[in-house]
């Protein structure tokens, strides 16, 4: 039974708490505020805010922001290489490094398309879309959206599960990043 009560104690402490993000204007950073029109929840892995509705592996949001040079821009790969953030990298140098750190952070046959730019609130920003399977081979579908403001790079990062998730909330996502305030 000690084992069992053990195991159980270690279990819960290792999961992580989710906060319920309400639909009102919400501060991501010291950059810029959004307002999402439905209920997420919220969990925190690091430097790294990540909204779900159903679960992490089925849709997400991820907001990476003010990553600076030298940081790797997808928030698993903790070693620095190719993915590392240069404030003088062009759209297709970050859109390839976005690729290379899902592709090495397990996704596989991770395609990018149609980057263009795209405003982020009253700032230059850039836009595309992904296509991977993830590392159980379920197909997800993606869309990136970033700028780079003071030599730091700020990083909306929404994907979901192809068939169903992800243009389920595709329109919610779009709202939020037509919301975009810029502080």
């Amino acid at each position: 039974m000690k084992k069992v009560l053990a195991g159980l104690v270690l279990l819960l402490t290792g999961c992580a708490t989710y906060t319920l993000v309400e639909p009102q204007r919400v501060q991501i950073c010291n950059l810029y505020s959004i307002e999402p029109g439905i209920q997420w929840s919220e969990i925190h892995r690091g430097d790294v805010r990540l909204w779900t509705i159903n679960s992490v592996n089925l849709e997400s949001i991820r907001f990476l922001s003010g990553i600076q040079e030298g940081v790797a821009i997808i928030d698993i790969i903790k070693e620095e290489h190719e993915t590392s953030f240069r404030p003088d990298m062009s759209e297709t140098e970050l859109v390839d490094a976005i690729v290379d750190g899902f592709s090495l952070s397990g996704a596989q046959q991770v395609e990018a398309k149609n980057l263009i730019p795209t405003p982020f609130g009253k700032l230059h920003g850039f836009r595309f879309e992904l296509e991977f399977l993830n590392d159980k081979g379920l197909k997800k579908r993606g869309i990136v959206v970033g700028t780079v403001h003071d030599e730091a790079l700020y990083l909306i990062i929404y994907t979901g599960a192809a068939m169903h998730y992800f243009p389920n909330y595709l329109g919610e996502f779009e709202a939020m990043v037509n919301s975009i305030e810029v502080n």
